[in-house]
């Protein structure tokens, strides 16, 4: 073999190195390597889930029925909204033909709920559109087993809810 062949075999084999390590360091980078079974929850440290909810009223919290129409329930629940940092809840009245079961899930009859300077916000949905629609309330009374409020724009219209067990 001459020593022109030896050069340029010698030049190839060196490109085609040359280009492997190329191929094989740009894979890493696009491809990493997938780790199987990481266990993300190790039984022996110590684990911290930083829980930023806010919670919920323990006393608005619960199933309430109106007193003068026991057929009207409301529902507020401590389930937390974080898009809009509000809780939901919901409400229906049998003595109108609506029953629990008719509620489409955050749909009509569903409402997000706060609490904010003794006033309780109510922002109702539908079932279609996501368009809240804003019922403030002044509460009255609040307490394990009553809730007393009434609108900011009909203060004579007083409303009572006793708390289910």
């Amino acid at each position: 073999m001459n020593r022109k062949r030896l050069i340029i075999l010698l030049a190839v084999l060196g490109a085609v190195t040359v280009a492997a390590v190329v191929a094989w360091q740009v894979y890493r980078v696009y491809y990493p390597k997938e780790e199987q079974n990481v266990n993300t929850h190790p039984t022996d440290a110590g684990l911290f889930f930083d829980d930023s909810t806010p919670p919920a009223d323990p006393l608005i919290v619960g199933h309430w029925t109106n007193s003068a129409n026991p057929g009207w329930h409301k529902v507020y629940y401590d389930d937390y909204d974080e898009e809009q940092c509000q809780y939901w809840g919901k409400e229906w009245d049998e003595s109108e033909d609506v029953y629990e079961a008719d509620l489409k899930y955050h749909g009509n009859g569903w409402f997000r709920w706060k609490k904010q300077d003794g006033m309780l916000h109510e922002f109702s949905t539908m079932d279609y559109r996501d368009v809240p629609i804003h019922r403030g309330y002044k509460i009255t009374k609040s307490t394990a087993d009553s809730l007393c409020y009434f609108e900011a724009e009909r203060k004579s219209a007083v409303l009572r809810f006793a708390k289910r067990n």
